[in-house]
């Protein structure tokens, strides 16, 4: 797996990044639903403090369901005007996650231009491709450490957030704070839910760097944050 976990490309030479990343409660459409979406931008050659970053969920951006959660997330990536959106996995599972998701909603949203222009980059796409059968696939943490960037790591009520925590117990949770309406909780749950996945953007863009053999210089990655939350 080492092979897959470092890749030397050539991409265009693009001037304005745009990312994105999802986290749901549940890998299967059919099981699970989208609890946010986080969009980052960064101008390429700028450091990486200039990057910006936003979490769409339930109870901000005036989202109330789902439907306007991808929506408003949607949106706004076109309007970042971006030349490019890079993921890890985008591909395959986020952006085919919610084209499923949407398609129980009453009015649909479009994807967003850059996808589908094709302007898409997943930068897990060719590491897969570069494993062999049987071979565990690289995660985007293997990827970082094989570049010498710090593992991300927010910790929650005493132990780490992962993808499997998070679809298990955070997310599901965060969704039932919501329904509450306790904003004090709410915002506490908020503030979990942007370290994880601010770190998770300012990864795919140093990731996105690092293959093409440009330095990035991370602000969140090597920053573990803790947190507490009451359970709902």
């Amino acid at each position: 797996m080492s092979e897959a976990m470092k890749l030397e490309k050539e991409f265009n030479d693009y001037d304005r990044i745009v990312t994105f990343d999802i986290e749901t409660t549940h890998w299967k459409p059919n099981n699970g639903e989208t609890v946010a979406i986080g969009v980052g931008q960064h101008e390429s050659g700028t450091p990486g403090s200039t990057a910006q970053y936003e979490t769409f969920a339930r109870s901000n951006h005036g989202i109330s369901d789902e439907q306007d959660l991808v929506t408003t997330a949607f949106s706004y990536i076109d309007e970042l005007d971006g030349d490019v959106l890079v993921s890890y996995n985008g591909i395959d599972f986020d952006m085919d996650f919610l084209a499923k998701r949407c398609a129980r909603f009453d009015s649909a949203p479009s994807p967003p231009a850059l996808q589908t222009s094709g302007q898409h980059i997943d930068l897990f796409t060719d590491r897969k491709a570069a494993c062999d059968a049987g071979e565990k696939w690289p995660s985007l943490e293997d990827c970082l450490n094989s570049y010498g960037y710090p593992i991300p790591k927010t910790i929650w009520n005493g132990a780490p957030l992962d993808n499997s925590r998070f679809g298990d117990e955070f997310g599901p949770a965060f969704l039932d704070i919501v329904a509450t309406g306790d904003e004090r909780a709410i915002k506490q749950y908020r503030e979990v839910l942007n370290h994880y996945l601010k770190t998770d953007l300012e990864a795919n863009i140093a990731l996105y760097y690092a293959d093409q053999g440009v330095s990035f210089d991370p602000v969140t990655l090597d920053v573990p944050r803790e947190f507490t939350t009451e359970l709902s």
